[in-house]
């Protein structure tokens, strides 16, 4: 299930498959392609890179962001909030909620985002910076994107109930890196009962 799928940092996949090409957050791209869509969670500079955008974004490229960051994208082709869903040329975008409940990181009245989407047949949830949060009990996947890094976002124990929740099949750990916090990638590992699959930066899974 993740055949054409990349994590190049913290938050940045690449999705190619079915032959559509999808980038969450682009950041640290190493090679310029053309994006079919470009899904930003949020403005923070980790996550929404201008440079990295302009690397993949195209003609035809559709860009999705949330409602709020309307005033930092001159040329945006969707804005969404959490719980909207767009129809899209053979695909489906559903925006979830994406924030911290007692950290100041991620505050959930900037309604920034994660995402839920099928591709050739896979459901990819792509959580965004969040905690652990109940709404992931409404969310059914087959390979889940989930941040581990403890201090901006849940840590492996929470990443382990996250992926419980969503019913997840293959868990990806993500928005870690370094050897500190790779550790917390092995904790998600060794915790869950189901699949955790643990990719290299820059190299497909």
């Amino acid at each position: 299930m993740l055949e054409g799928v990349t994590w190049f940092r913290q938050s940045s996949v690449r999705i190619r498959r079915g032959g559509v090409e999808i980038h969450i957050d682009p950041w640290g791209i190493p090679e310029g392609s053309t994006a079919d869509y470009i899904l930003l969670t949020h403005p923070h500079f980790d996550n929404f890179s201008e440079d990295d955008i302009a690397k993949v974004r195209g003609r035809d490229t559709t860009l999705v962001a949330p409602a709020s960051m309307r005033h930092q994208l001159e040329d945006v082709d969707h804005l969404m909030r959490p719980g909207d869903m767009v129809h899209l040329d053979g695909i489906e975008i559903l925006a979830v909620p994406a924030y911290n409940e007692d950290k100041k990181f991620h505050p959930p009245e900037n309604q920034w985002l994660g995402y839920v989407f099928t591709v050739d047949g896979i459901t990819y949830y792509h959580s965004g910076d969040t905690d652990f949060l109940e709404a992931m009990n409404q969310i059914r996947c087959d390979v889940a994107f989930l941040p581990c890094e403890g201090h901006y976002t849940m840590g492996p124990e929470d990443a382990v109930r996250a992926a419980a929740a969503c019913h997840a099949r293959v868990v990806v750990p993500v928005h870690w890196g370094g050897r500190e916090t790779r550790a917390n990638a092995e904790r998600v590992k060794e915790l869950s009962e189901g699949e955790v699959v643990i990719l290299e930066q820059g190299m497909p899974g």
